[in-house]
């Protein structure tokens, strides 16, 4: 809980996990109710695009408006639907990060030797979806001209390192960021390539502590980890495997934070922007038990301190 009798800094982590990440808007809106500096916002994938959102603009109802906006229009809507042959609010299984990823791809192609993309082109699906939603909401300018301090964080496929962006195309950052490997293709910038590493680091909760602030507060908007009845296919596997690590270092990293929040969004499909609203009212019920006015729940609790990120796996840029 905060219960400072003076305003203490502190430094955002916001995790990644497609459209859960919408719900870093609400629990924003609250923290900024409280006596409480945000230094600034380290985000990984969308939770890059969210710290970019807040970082570029103090009036966060203004944000999530304009969020919300763009979310329900048809513009966006109709570009999703083609994309995954199927309306934004389809009702699908139930399942956790890239497994749920898999499925809904799969059910795109219509066919499993279209898989053969994987082997030929640098991904699955185009960048001008992602771009679209960039340049909607993200303002064009340098990551180092925006009012609040912003690190995203992305991993560079060459050298196989963390990589911590805070100057350079801000658009151009979150794309990287939120460039999922072989789904969406991955960005150069300078001599790295980039894209998403949540499935490596889904919460960037050690580079965050490792900018000295009072607190860090990390946001984890990750799904669960539901059981499966069967892995036969290579590819079952090799994703299957990839939602448990995922799984297994949001666990690692979450003991990394000052103050955990972990909005009540993980049955919503990655892919589903279908209710923003409902999304960001979920950050706000998060994050409500640390103001005076509520008890504190499980899902938010202090925790203790682990050693500052080293450099040595990480280039900041």
């Amino acid at each position: 809980m905060i219960t400072a009798t003076r305003t203490q800094t502190a430094v955002l982590a916001l995790g990644g996990g497609g459209a859960r990440g919408v719900a870093h808007l609400g629990v924003i809106e609250i923290l900024r109710q409280v006596p409480l500096e945000i230094e600034r916002y380290v985000g990984v994938s969308i939770g890059s695009l969210a710290g970019a959102l807040c970082a570029a603009d103090d009036d966060i109802h203004a944000v999530q408006q304009k969020v919300v906006e763009y979310l329900t229009s048809a513009g966006f809507r109709t570009k999703q639907a083609a994309l995954f042959s199927a309306a934004p609010d389809a009702e699908e299984p139930s399942t956790s990060g890239l497994f749920a990823w898999y499925g809904q791809i799969r059910r795109f192609l219509g066919a499993r030797r279209k898989l053969a993309n994987l082997f030929s082109k640098p991904s699955l699906l185009h960048a001008d979806v992602m771009e679209d939603v960039v340049d909607a909401l993200i303002p064009d300018c340098d990551i180092r001209d925006l009012p609040t301090a912003l690190s995203v964080v992305a991993l560079d496929l060459y050298s196989g390192r963390k990589v911590v962006l805070t100057e350079g195309p801000l658009r151009k950052a979150v794309m990287a960021s939120a460039a999922i490997p072989g789904v969406f293709p991955p960005v150069q910038w300078e001599s790295m390539l980039l894209c998403d590493l949540g499935m490596m680091d889904a919460i960037p909760a050690r580079i965050a502590k490792a900018y000295g602030a009072d607190l860090t507060i990390s946001v984890d908007v990750g799904g669960g980890l539901d059981p499966v009845s069967n892995c036969t296919t290579a590819a079952d596997v090799f994703l299957r495997l990839s939602d448990i690590g995922e799984h297994l270092v949001r666990d690692y990293t979450r003991d990394i934070s000052d103050l955990l929040i972990r909005p009540d969004v993980a049955s919503v499909p990655w892919y589903d922007f279908g209710n923003p609203e409902h999304l960001i009212e979920r950050g706000r019920q998060a994050t409500l038990p640390l103001c005076s006015v509520r008890t504190p729940r499980d899902s938010a609790e202090n925790t203790h301190r682990l050693p500052a990120a080293s450099t040595d796996e990480m280039a900041i840029c």
